[in-house]
């Protein structure tokens, strides 16, 4: 039985794989034509795989000779190393279709001359070059300048087309050089289509027999925006290591012990390399993460190029988003500060957590006014402020809610719903589920929407009721800050926590008070 692949590209033969049929229609359409194109996409979203397939399909067809060969771990080669292993792997591709070169390649003259001795003793050629941004800088012009005098003179040539692959980063790499690439012929390797996701995982479900409930299979096409990788990774984990009992479904209940292990616990090399680039441009994701106000989306400006190249984020309409919901969850994680001490203040010495409880299931109303009255206590300390301005107020409740949780045996997890400023919790209790939306204050008619998509979501689970926390630096002690309300039919309890408190003073210099000491000595004098 196949299986689903998490390492390197699939073979339809021994995994499950999505075809993308139009997308390789797409792909030798641009071929029979002679194009020279880009194919790029972030890690991990199956260019392999589609390239594989497209020249696989070439191959069938018979009126062309497909290889293909990467520049990976080529990038600190020196030119002559370069030429030798380009040399070489230009001959391990061509024997197989029973064309040996007696020429070999030294240079960018070489290569020229190579492919125009190839064209009598093979068909249309079509290269294609994996990890193209792998080439050494050294040798990167003068490639180019090759390629295109063969792009210009075709008929002199055995290289019909050229497909170079990698990230989105190789756009810029190609059009810095002079180059016969127009980069607006391109393919961009999109992520699965829901009914991709879907059929990939009916194909597992019709050879062995398990199947999956229609909400766990919709919980993996949101969580991971279709992106193939952690389609297959999520799928992989569930049917062998979850769901391992073949002759019952795959529930709800075991994707949330998948999910939780995906955002706690899994190395997971894509979304290892996700918080690593992410990370190094931390203030700009903090500000994506939790600011209400959209950033445009410009490749001009860096960070957004940096971030856009390796995946973190997209282009959704004119803004920056970061489109993946399982890296954005990763992120809230990963970016999350130490509570230094502050669960001490949570409770008091006397408090048994049996007033958060009852026969109904969580008081969760009760949880909301302990925070309530904790962030009134504690005032400008309940928030790290110091260490992290943007989503202080998210990773405050974040951390108060999955205290009180854990302790009264739930499990807890960020939802990252659509909606700048917006995040939701969802919270696991015997069988329950809860959901607490948050959102910073900033205007009536927001403090409105944000109660109708509240609802709105609700209905999208099921539930009748859900709770609004709202953080507001406008609101005074004698406004009213809870309020119970039906909204589109749905019971919303709304809590504002106050945020317009005094920073705690800061003690005097030593500094200061030394020279003034030294100062009044000398009066003494």
């Amino acid at each position: 039985m196949r299986y689903f692949n998490t390492s390197g590209p699939c073979d339809p033969r021994e995994h499950y794989t999505v075809m993308r049929r139009e997308l390789i229609a797409e792909g030798v359409d641009k071929v029979s034509r002679g194009r020279y194109l880009t194919i790029f996409a972030p890690r991990q979203a199956g260019k392999t795989t589609y390239f594989k397939l497209l020249l696989a399909e070439l191959r069938e067809q018979g009126e062309y000779t497909p290889i293909w060969i990467s520049f990976e771990a080529l990038q600190n080669a020196t030119k002559a190393q370069f030429y030798e292993a380009l040399s070489r792997k230009l001959h391990n591709e061509l024997a197989p279709f029973g064309v040996t070169p007696s020429q070999a390649v030294s240079n960018e003259l070489d290569l020229a001359e190579f492919l125009a001795a190839l064209r009598p003793q093979c068909k249309k050629l079509v290269l294609v070059i994996d990890e193209f941004e792998g080439i050494p800088k050294v040798v990167l012009s003068e490639v180019m300048h090759a390629f295109r005098e063969i792009y210009h003179k075709r008929e002199n040539y055995a290289l019909h087309s050229l497909l170079l692959v990698g990230v989105s980063t190789i756009a810029d790499l190609v059009v810095s050089t002079a180059s016969p690439f127009n980069i607006v012929d391109e393919i961009k390797i999109s992520y699965f289509s829901e009914e991709e996701t879907r059929s990939l995982i009916d194909q597992y479900a019709n050879e062995s027999g398990q199947t999956f409930d229609d909400d766990v299979i919709n919980a993996i096409h949101e969580n991971t925006a279709g992106q193939p990788g952690l389609v297959c990774a999520l799928c992989a984990h569930l049917v062998e290591k979850v769901a391992t009992d073949k002759t019952r479904p795959v529930t709800a209940e075991d994707f949330y012990v998948t999910l939780d292990y995906f955002l706690t616990e899994k190395f997971d090399k894509n979304i290892i390399n996700i918080v690593q680039k992410a990370g190094l441009k931390k203030d700009f994701m903090l500000s994506l993460l939790f600011s209400d106000k959209p950033i445009p989306f410009t490749i001009d400006q860096r960070d957004i190029a940096f971030l856009y190249a390796h995946g973190v984020v997209d282009k959704v309409g004119s803004w920056v988003e970061i489109t993946v919901p399982l890296y954005k969850k990763r992120l809230l994680t990963a970016f999350r500060p130490a509570i230094n001490g502050e669960t001490g203040y949570y409770v008091s010495a006397k408090d048994d957590f049996s007033g958060y409880v009852n026969d109904d299931g969580l008081n969760l109303k009760a949880i909301l006014q302990q925070y309530a009255a904790y962030v009134a206590q504690r005032g400008f300390r309940a928030f790290d402020t110091e260490h992290l301005k943007e989503g202080a107020w998210h990773y405050s409740l974040d951390g108060f809610i999955n205290f009180f949780i854990e302790r009264l045996g739930g499990r807890t997890f960020v939802e990252v719903p659509s909606g700048r400023g917006r995040t939701d919790i969802l919270i696991l209790h015997r069988d329950k589920k809860y959901v607490i939306e948050t959102k910073i204050f900033t205007d009536l008619s927001y403090f409105g929407k944000g109660k109708r998509q509240l609802a709105e979501y609700l209905s999208a689970e099921g539930l009748d009721e859900g709770y609004y926390v709202v953080f507001s630096n406008k609101h005074e002690a004698e406004d009213v800050l809870e309020q119970e309300e039906i909204v589109a039919g749905k019971r919303i309890f709304t809590n504002i926590i106050r945020t317009n408190f005094e920073p705690p003073s800061r003690p005097r210099r030593k500094k200061a008070a030394a020279g003034k000491k030294k100062k009044t000595t000398s009066r003494r004098k």
